[in-house]
C-alpha cells in the first residue's frame, strides 16, 4: 500500500502514471520507429509542457519517455505499413502474437478481402521483436460474394520481406480460399522474400499469382 498521492510526491506519482500509460500503449502489436525529424518535433513539444523540467531531471524517467516517443504503435497492420512507408522507415516490428479480424472496411478488389496493400515500387520488411511471434488471420465475412482472403496484396515491383514471423489463417469458408499474398504475373510482379523456416498454416496457397 503506497498511501496517498501526496505521500508519494508529484514526481514519483507522475512516473507511475507514465509507466502505466506506456505499458498500455506497448500492448499494441505493431511498431514503427520514428526518424529524428519526427522525434525532434515531439521532444520540442514535450519541453514546452508544464513539469517538463522535473521529467528531464529524472534520468530514468527521461529514458523511458524517450524510448516511448521514438516509436509509433498500431493495432492495424495496414495502418502500420502505410505509416512506415510515409516516414521512409519501411520496417514494421511485430511485438507479440496477434489475431487480426477481417477488416471492418475491407480493401476489396474484385471480391477479394485484403488486410494490407503494398503499393507499387515499395519495399516493406515485417520482423518480430523478441519473437518469433505469430499473426493469425481470421477469415470470416458475412458477404457471400467474397472470392478469397489475402493478408497482403503487392503492387507492381513491390517487395515484402518477412523475418522471424509465423502466420496462420483460420476459419476460411470452403468456397473462399485464404492466401498469404496476392501478386501479379510477369517481370513486374511483386516479390515476397520469406525464409523456409517461416510457418504458414491454413492457406490454400501461400503466394497467389494473378493477372
Amino acid at each position: 500500500h503506497f498511501g496517498s498521492r501526496s505521500a508519494l510526491g508529484p514526481t514519483v506519482f507522475t512516473a507511475l502514471e507514465v509507466h502505466h500509460a506506456i505499458s498500455r500503449a506497448m500492448s499494441l502489436p505493431f511498431e514503427v520507429e520514428l526518424g529524428m525529424a519526427d522525434l525532434s518535433i515531439y521532444l520540442w513539444a514535450l519541453r514546452q509542457a508544464p513539469g517538463a523540467d522535473e521529467v528531464y531531471r529524472c534520468e530514468s524517467l527521461r529514458k523511458v519517455v524517450m524510448a516511448f516517443l521514438s516509436r509509433e504503435r498500431f493495432i492495424d497492420l495496414g495502418d502500420a505499413v502505410r505509416f512506415a512507408l510515409s516516414k521512409h522507415k519501411p520496417i514494421v516490428h511485430l511485438l507479440r502474437n496477434v489475431t487480426l479480424p477481417s477488416p471492418v472496411t475491407p480493401s476489396r478488389r474484385w471480391g477479394k478481402v485484403i488486410w494490407c496493400s503494398i503499393p507499387s515500387d515499395s519495399c516493406v520488411t515485417l520482423v518480430s521483436r523478441g519473437g518469433p511471434w505469430r499473426i493469425r488471420q481470421s477469415c470470416t465475412t458475412r458477404n457471400r460474394y467474397t472470392d478469397c482472403f489475402s493478408l497482403f496484396a503487392l503492387g507492381s515491383k513491390a517487395q515484402l520481406s518477412v523475418r522471424n514471423v509465423n502466420f496462420e489463417a483460420v476459419e476460411p469458408y470452403s468456397n473462399s480460399p485464404a492466401y498469404f499474398a496476392i501478386v501479379g504475373m510477369g517481370e513486374g510482379a511483386g516479390v515476397v522474400d520469406m525464409p523456409g523456416d517461416v510457418q504458414t498454416i491454413g492457406y490454400i496457397e501461400v503466394i497467389r499469382r494473378e493477372h
